[in-house]
């Protein structure tokens, strides 16, 4: 093609045309770069599974082994120092729980046999509950299936659904402001009405945003499968679509943005006390220094009876799987 040609085309291709191909372009680059991010955060997720079963599986191995007292006189000194450096490690992998913790924490104070062996069932349960992240982490990479599939289409789709979401706004705005500047000339007796109007106009524009925001977050929401590792995931989940829909009720009219405005930071601050983590029991874990000053007889009933709540609650985990 010449280059008169290439003039002749752009000649009759219109600024408008141009633009739009342009943005086109932008949209179809941050969905493939969503993409791509979504990918490396799935293998990040697979990664640190495999991570936290590996430190997990290590430590249990020790445990095990003390358990069954298969470790001889010699061999002892070695083996309680591979335990403790285990035991630290495993304040590092990335899906501790605040209840392992606090076993492991009292497990390094002092390792007696109860806890070796009530620290080696809530890692057993643990590792069973990663397993199965693990396996359905990979069914969602490698053998999604038909829903699974399409969402996996249409996540990526959240940042530019936002972007083109956040051009609205700020066209509909400029559109509304320049609608009220021709609408009111500027008389003296105008003003009034014309500045609520133009505050209900910029008050719908960050309702609108908001809302906006939370679409963008509760599509990108990573879902949890019983890992207790962050705030719940379903009253994050049911909030943000809470606060978008609220956003729905702006048809009724500008005056009505100033209520739904305050209805959502409203809700936005009940969020941070129905999301917050899970609390650990009143009740002193043991090895608790207070639990460790009481009385003796009182330290030994209490010892048979978390020993007994623990093996009927491993026998109906048993029942159940069976």
């Amino acid at each position: 093609m010449s280059p008169t040609d290439f003039a002749a085309l752009a000649a009759y291709i219109s600024p408008g045309l141009i633009a739009v191909l342009l943005a086109l372009s932008l949209l179809v680059w941050l969905y493939v770069h969503s993409a791509a991010q979504l990918r490396n955060s799935r293998q990040q997720r697979l990664n640190e599974l495999q991570e936290s079963l590996r430190i997990y599986g290590r430590l249990a191995g020790y445990l095990q082994t003390s358990t069954q007292n298969g470790i001889s006189s010699s061999e002892t000194r070695q083996h309680q120092s591979g335990l403790i450096h285990a035991l630290q490690e495993a304040k590092a992998a990335p899906y501790l729980t605040p209840h392992l913790q606090e076993q492991v924490q009292a497990s390094l104070r002092e390792c007696d046999a109860f806890r070796r062996e009530l620290l080696l069932k809530s890692l057993e349960r643990e590792m069973n509950k990663l397993i199965d992240e693990r396996r359905l982490v990979l069914l969602e990479s490698h053998a999604p299936g038909w829903g699974t599939a399409l969402w996996k289409l249409l996540r990526p789709a959240a940042g530019p659904l936002a972007l083109a979401g956040i051009v609205w706004l700020i066209s509909r705005l400029i559109v509304e402001l320049m609608s009220y500047s021709t609408i009111y000339p500027g008389l003296p007796e105008a003003v009034p009405s014309a500045s609520w109007l133009i505050g209900c106009t910029w008050m719908r524009f960050a309702s609108g945003l908001i809302a906006l925001l939370y679409v963008y977050r509760l599509m990108t929401l990573r879902r949890q499968n019983d890992l207790d590792v962050t705030a719940s995931h379903f009253p994050t989940s049911l909030l943000s679509m809470v606060i978008a829909a609220v956003a729905l009720f702006q048809w009724i009219g500008p005056e009505a943005s100033p209520y739904i405005l305050a209805v959502q930071l409203v809700l936005f601050l009940i969020g941070f006390r129905l999301t917050r983590g899970r609390s650990r029991s009143d009740r002193p874990y043991v090895g608790h220094p207070g639990l460790m000053k009481a009385d003796p007889s009182q330290h030994q009933e209490m010892h048979t009876t978390d020993k007994d709540r623990t093996s009927d609650s491993s026998l109906a985990e048993e029942h159940s799987r069976s």
